[in-house]
């Protein structure tokens, strides 16, 4: 063997990891540890909500009306109740997002919606078909009055008065 092939295996050998690379390594690796242990302990210990009951709810069918308005119908007994007029641009907006969700996703225009009054003071509107669901009292006591309405006047129905 020549001293030419034996100086160039020397330089064929496998780098050593040694020092501030291998403390770097070390401390990354039980940082990651760390945290998922960490993370596995939140989950563990994360509060649990509460159940929240449907205290009312009722299906409803929106349409525009041409007027500006939105007209209203029970699908199960058919009735129309009075349209939306006063606060129609807000109900309008919700009613949009939630029609344009339904119909890039295949639904039907003119399948119900469902209005519900829960035990945590809520007001939501979902859509069974895409799931989708609106907490109509994160827009203020007056934006949600309007749709409170329509499960009231169902309410005043039952009880044998017309409103």
């Amino acid at each position: 063997m020549s001293p030419h092939t034996e100086h160039s295996s020397r330089l064929v050998s496998s780098p050593r990891v040694e020092g501030w690379p291998l403390a770097l390594i070390a401390l990354a690796l039980a940082a990651s540890i760390a945290y998922a242990a960490w993370s596995q302990y939140q989950k563990a210990n994360a509060p649990v909500l509460p159940v929240v009951a449907v205290l009312d709810s009722r299906e409803l069918v929106f349409a525009d009306g041409r007027d500006g308005s939105v007209h209203v119908r029970d699908p199960r007994s058919g009735e129309a109740l009075a349209p939306i007029i006063g606060e129609a641009g807000f109900a309008r907006g919700v009613l949009r997002g939630l029609a344009q969700a339904r119909l890039r996703a295949g639904g039907k225009p003119d399948e119900p919606f469902v209005l519900r009054r829960e035990s945590d003071g809520g007001l939501r509107l979902s859509d069974p078909f895409t799931g989708r669901v609106v907490d109509l009292t994160s827009f203020g006591p007056d934006n949600a009055r309007v749709f409170q309405n329509l499960l009231q006047v169902r309410q005043q129905d039952s009880r044998g008065g017309k409103s």
